[in-house]
């Protein structure tokens, strides 16, 4: 048996599922969990455990003060939640959620170092140990993530933004002796 190879692309703004399984996960996701996540993002929500991720990015960018909260891999956080909101605004615009996003976006790109990096653990609380420990410190983790959600949120939107933060960020990365991609 040989195999089949696809040589086109789908376009998913002009595909939709409907169907009875996944349309109410698809609303549950839209109306529910974007949502509910942004406010667990922000600390918002009453005997949730405080998630610091966006604060994180306020304090790297120098837009508020403090220490850095959290896990090593607190960024990502962020960045899935883009990804999420990307998918959201694909299904369905929303303005309003757009313009946070935008934001957000904003934010992490005041978060970004002169030279492109972009890990607020490091930026905040151990600079001098940037790009040391790939095994542990999830720095390409982190910025896989952020890859992941910036090209969803071009695809969603067209705005390039966040897709050059990213690319900056990466480019960090190649500078870096022994990353090389």
């Amino acid at each position: 048996m040989g195999v089949n190879k696809c040589n086109y692309q789908i376009d998913f703004k002009q595909r939709r599922i409907q169907d009875e399984f996944w349309t109410p996960f698809q609303k549950l996701v839209k109306n529910v969990v974007v949502p509910y996540q942004q406010a667990v993002l922000e600390d918002k929500i009453e005997g949730v455990e405080k998630s610091g991720a966006i604060q994180n990015f306020r304090i790297a960018a120098g837009l508020a003060e403090g220490d850095f909260y959290g896990m090593v891999f607190q960024d990502s956080d962020v960045a899935k939640w883009l990804e999420a909101v990307a998918y959201s605004l694909e299904l369905e615009p929303n303005t309003e959620l757009e313009a946070y996003a935008d934001e957000i976006i904003e934010i992490i790109g005041k978060a970004q170092q002169p030279d492109g990096y972009l890990n607020t653990y490091f930026t905040i609380k151990d600079p001098d140990r940037r790009w040391q420990n790939f095994q542990e410190c999830h720095e390409l983790y982190c910025a896989g993530h952020m890859i992941e959600a910036a090209v969803a949120y071009y695809e969603a939107t067209g705005k390039k933004k966040f897709l050059t933060i990213v690319q900056s960020n990466f480019t960090a990365q190649q500078a870096k002796p022994g990353i090389g991609i």
